[in-house]
């Protein structure tokens, strides 16, 4: 097992040096021989020969006669020229990697070192990208709610690229979104908006997360992936502003990571660590959200598990009791 872990590793070094010298952008249009990758890169073709045979053994390149492609199962991953693939997610990884999930930020964190929720700018457009993949998985699960059919007009905050947006809207013709987010955030967004056809009926807010007041003039609001990038009094203080900006009965639907909902395991123990590294330490079950949700005037009504996601949907209404019960 130790083998395994010390050979991700460094294959995944290996990988990322290839996403550095824009290796995988370049094959991802089309084979390439090695003379034509070693000018791309300005590495002498006998040295890049080397990193492209490892490769190549990895499986992320295969040698056909004297040109090189991407593997079979890289082809798809990587995307066409790099777009709508697996490269913006490595990038931001690998990003988190180096500033604070390894074992000096977890330990750092523990001690109560707090990372801020916002991503550096020279990461936001990859960011966006990996938004806009991971909505087109889940966001569906959320537009297909049985709650949405007498909503008019939710916030998505936090919203990013403005994939939930878009699909909620498609889904529902008398719908109205406003995605609020860091304003060059909302650069991709609009791009998005616009390339959906939806500019008429999604607007655009710049916002700061763990400081702006949340507008009036909803009926509803979406936290997608947004709670367990707070800790505990940020979390309380942005489900306080959410409450003030909704009436009674007005919809909640939170989606994030509950540790009683998914399998535990190597792969979820590699998802949570994102959080204790950053200093949030988001581990909730179900009560511990709804008690969060609860101290907000939030009442939980039911959850619904994503299992192909592994995360969950709560769904809650503003109210003025503190009880909750699920369905």
């Amino acid at each position: 097992m130790i083998d395994q872990l010390f050979r991700a590793r460094k294959t995944l070094a290996l990988i990322e040096a290839a996403d550095d010298l824009k290796l995988l952008e370049e094959l991802a249009r089309g084979p390439r021989r090695t003379t034509e990758l070693a000018e791309l890169t300005r590495l002498a073709p006998e040295v890049l020969r080397d990193l492209l045979e490892l490769l190549a053994w990895s499986g992320v390149l295969s040698e056909d006669g004297e040109r090189w492609t991407l593997g079979q199962e890289w082809a798809p991953l990587v995307g066409s020229g790099g777009r709508d693939g697996v490269l913006p997610l490595l990038r931001i990884e690998r990003w988190a990697a180096e500033d604070h999930l390894n074992a000096r930020g977890i330990v750092a964190a523990l001690r109560g070192h707090r990372c801020p929720p916002e991503i550096p700018r020279r990461h936001v457009g990859d960011l966006a990208e990996a938004m806009a993949r991971g909505a087109r998985a889940t966001a569906p699960h959320v537009a297909r709610l049985s709650e949405w059919p007498d909503r008019r007009h939710f916030a998505d905050l936090a919203g990013g690229s403005g994939g939930y947006a878009i699909t909620l809207c498609r889904l529902h013709g008398d719908l109205r979104a406003t995605v609020y987010d860091r304003p060059e955030m909302l650069v991709h967004a609009e791009k998005n908006v616009a390339e959906a056809g939806l500019a008429d009926r999604i607007d655009l807010v710049p916002w700061n997360l763990t400081a702006d007041e949340v507008p009036a003039g909803h009926d509803s609001v979406v936290l997608s992936h947004v709670l367990h990038l707070l800790d505990a009094g940020q979390r309380a203080g942005l489900l306080r502003r959410v409450r003030s900006a909704l009436g009674e009965g007005d919809l909640v639907v939170v989606h994030d990571f509950l540790s009683d909902q998914a399998e535990q395991g190597p792969e979820q123990a590699a998802l949570v660590v994102d959080w204790l590294a950053n200093g949030s330490g988001f581990l909730l079950d179900r009560e511990g959200l709804a008690a969060e949700l609860a101290n907000a005037a939030l009442t939980a009504e039911r959850i619904v598990p994503i299992k192909s996601a592994n995360t969950t949907l709560m769904i809650a209404r503003c109210s003025t009791t503190s009880d909750w019960l699920f369905s």
